[in-house]
């Protein structure tokens, strides 16, 4: 039961939703062990441990530790593409030095990426996503069993490896409707300064880049749900991939 509460305790600790810091500890220390002892009555079959000193079971712990922190730390970096885009989109279109502090994160993060990561989670908490990555959790002890984590380090690379692949694509993805716009402006800002050179085009770009970059955000809201159709998809494949590495 300890090692369930030590493989549970440490998925919260970086599962998405689940690891947001403005939780209380109490909070998700409680959820840690009604969870584990849920899954200790309810789910798993009783089974025995192979360890002869103390020094194997505390390998156990650890191993156990690892894997909790691994299955929710790949889920929390899927959400992290969000603020990747939100920073290339800040400097595309004028807010690269607008920094905000987020009382989740409590960090000086941009203004973009907080908006679009806020929208993602919103989404991910009234399609029920937390109850699937919940689930899944709960069905990698069939693949995982207690004491019975192997991890595949070669695989495990490969999959961040193509993760950082996958990244650089949604990123663009989500990116791109802005990149467009800004393209364009730019283009007509290059063919005004030919035409009128008299016009100051930094003092009136500064100006055009923020009111269209606001005004393409607002017309591209409609996207969100697509948008977090490729996070999602991205965070089952990565989960999966690495529930499938470590049994």
């Amino acid at each position: 039961m300890l090692l369930l509460l030590t493989r549970i305790s440490c998925f919260v600790y970086t599962a998405p939703f689940f690891s947001t810091p403005n939780t209380p500890r109490r909070l998700r220390a409680g959820f840690s062990i009604l969870m584990t002892v849920l899954i200790y009555n309810y789910v798993l079959p009783y089974q025995g441990l192979s360890y002869e000193t103390i020094w194997e079971y505390a390998a156990l712990v650890i191993m156990e530790a690892a894997c909790g922190l691994l299955i929710g730390f790949v889920g929390n970096i899927c959400i992290s593409v969000i603020q990747f885009a939100g920073a290339v989109m800040d400097m595309d279109i004028g807010l690269s030095m607008v920094n905000m502090f987020d009382p989740v994160s409590r960090q000086q993060t941009g203004f973009t990426g907080t908006l679009y990561r806020y929208a993602i989670l919103l989404l991910l908490i009234g399609t029920d996503m937390h109850h699937y990555i919940l689930s899944a959790f709960v069905d990698a002890y069939r693949l995982i069993p207690v004491g019975g984590v192997n991890f595949q380090m070669t695989r495990l690379f490969e999959i961040m490896v193509g993760f950082m692949g996958d990244a650089f694509v949604i990123a663009f993805r989500i990116y791109l409707p802005i990149y467009a716009t800004m393209l364009l402006l730019n283009s007509i800002l290059g063919i005004l300064a030919k035409v009128a050179p008299q016009m100051n085009m930094f003092a009136v770009g500064i100006q055009l880049k923020i009111f269209t970059g606001f005004t393409a955000l607002i017309l591209t809201v409609g996207l969100l749900p697509q948008l977090s159709d490729f996070i999602f998809s991205e965070m089952k494949q990565m989960i999966t991939a690495v529930v499938e590495a470590m049994s």
